[in-house]
């Protein structure tokens, strides 16, 4: 794609940016990784490009069940978490997770102890947003600056709601949620054996090597920020 869109190029991406929006929506809807309230929305930047597409979803209740996109300009939104490029995101997803919530209303950071979710990610703990007067990226940059030694983040939860997830496409940011909600309701269900534990020596390399993240990894000296 050249660096200016021709309008059926931006029409088609559009396209396929709202087929996928909504592919993603059923299938964490489906598999019960949604709340019942269906709280979901996306911002994408179409990479290389001035242009932010935003994607509303139809909350359970309304007889209107159409996906509404509108586009502007990615520039007009000064404080987009988006614009911070050490998270090498271009997508932005929004959504209230039933297991994960409840880390969010603990005001506690979420340690990611599931290697499905893990091997994925280079981060080991998805903070809390707790300082509601300051934006998600200005609290995300704090934490970048402050802790070089911590993978960044592929997520903020929302203090007393739900979350803000980043990633590349969106597609794989939407799995990305499929699987750490996962990792918050099995770590729900080990709490009441015991606890989910830390990982065993070795394992952490082995999940690593299978998605090619080992030597990124291996690049952040620090698992957890500081209490």
């Amino acid at each position: 794609m050249s660096n200016t869109l021709t309008d059926v190029e931006l029409s088609e991406y559009v396209a396929q940016a709202k087929t996928d929006a909504a592919f993603a929506f059923e299938f964490l809807k489906d598999s019960g990784t949604l709340t019942a309230s269906l709280i979901f929305n996306i911002a994408h930047r179409i990479p290389g490009h001035d242009t932010l597409l935003s994607v509303r979803f139809p909350s359970p209740w309304t007889r209107d069940k159409e996906v509404k996109i509108s586009i502007s300009k990615f520039s007009d939104h000064k404080d987009h978490i988006l614009s911070e490029e050490r998270l090498e995101a271009d997508t932005l997803i929004h959504a209230h997770t039933p297991h994960l919530a409840a880390w969010s209303l603990s005001h506690k950071p979420f340690p990611i102890l599931y290697v499905a979710a893990q091997r994925h990610l280079l981060a080991r703990e998805i903070p809390n947003h707790l300082e509601r007067t300051r934006t998600v990226l200005d609290v995300v940059r704090e934490r970048l600056d402050k802790h070089p030694e911590l993978a960044p983040p592929p997520a903020l939860l929302e203090s007393n709601g739900g979350a803000n997830f980043w990633g590349k496409g969106i597609l794989k940011t939407a799995q990305l949620i499929l699987l750490i909600e996962e990792s918050a309701r099995l770590q729900a269900i080990a709490a009441q054996i015991g606890g989910a534990q830390v990982y065993t020596p070795g394992a952490l390399d082995l999940q690593w090597k299978r998605t090619g993240l080992l030597e990124r990894a291996r690049a952040f000296a620090g698992d957890y920020a500081p209490a």
